[in-house]
């Protein structure tokens, strides 16, 4: 699935860091092939910053991230997790912009 910058970073957040052994180790695969490479945090320019409200908030070049996507393998199992994740939250009214494309990616086109 091709997958922009801000949606891996919004993924990355999503995923549970709780669960039995076999899930966790799934999640962590998922979670290392979401991960940004030293090679793409030069690339895309990425930095950890401390936003106004004191987080930790993560920039990067727009223009460099519009010349790379990259295609994540997401498996059946990680997918299924995010579709319900993303499910839950839009049922309880709790999505933000941040989560749009990639809900509109696993819960309203996923193939």
């Amino acid at each position: 699935m091709k997958l922009e910058v801000h949606e891996r970073i919004a993924l990355i957040g999503l995923l549970p860091v709780k669960g039995d052994y076999a899930a966790l180790k799934t999640l962590r695969r998922a979670r290392e092939m979401l991960s940004f490479t030293p090679e793409e945090q030069k690339f895309y320019e990425l930095k950890t910053i401390a936003g106004a409200d004191g987080k930790p908030q993560t920039q990067w070049s727009a223009a460099k991230a519009a010349e790379q996507i990259k295609d994540c393998p997401v498996d059946e199992y990680t997918a299924n997790v995010i579709r319900d994740k993303l499910a839950e939250m839009n049922k309880k009214r709790e999505l933000t912009e941040q989560f749009m494309s990639v809900y509109e990616k696993f819960v309203v086109v996923y193939k």
